[in-house]
């Protein structure tokens, strides 16, 4: 709770790293398509459309997420690093599939979608708060 400008830190860094990562796994998927002649760059609007798309949705719905889990982690009093990390991983693993379920119950690409943009912020979030902690 200390640290509360970690938060911003991992989600501009975890927007462009999740859009990209998105991207990637929809233009592997959809390598055999055709493409409409004026469509350039697909590619790089996905990227740029995800991370805007994504930036607002970490503010609106992760800062909040964030804050809870943190809560429930401190008044848990979890000392081992291994034991934080499988406990908010697990945390985080369960508010994507509510969110995922919540944007759409039937669609197998929404669980794809959420999880890809949770986990990177999880891990990047995770670590800066590790590297930037008191010995």
């Amino acid at each position: 709770m200390k640290k509360l400008y970690l938060i911003p830190i991992s989600i501009l860094l975890a927007a462009p790293l999740s859009s990209l990562l998105s991207a990637s796994i929809d233009s592997l998927i959809s390598l055999n398509e055709d493409l409409p002649k004026d469509e350039y760059f697909p590619f790089l609007n996905g990227v740029i459309i995800g991370t805007i798309y994504e930036l607002a949705i970490y503010f609106i719905i992760g800062i909040p997420v964030t804050l809870i889990i943190d809560t429930i982690t401190y008044f848990l009093g979890l000392h081992t690093n291994l034991k934080v990390y499988l406990l908010q991983f697990s945390l985080y693993t369960i508010s994507a599939i509510t969110l995922a379920y919540i944007l759409d119950s039937d669609n197998f690409w929404a669980y794809l979608t959420v999880g890809i943009a949770v986990h990177p912020y999880f891990n990047i979030l995770f670590f800066l708060k590790k590297t930037n902690s008191k010995p």
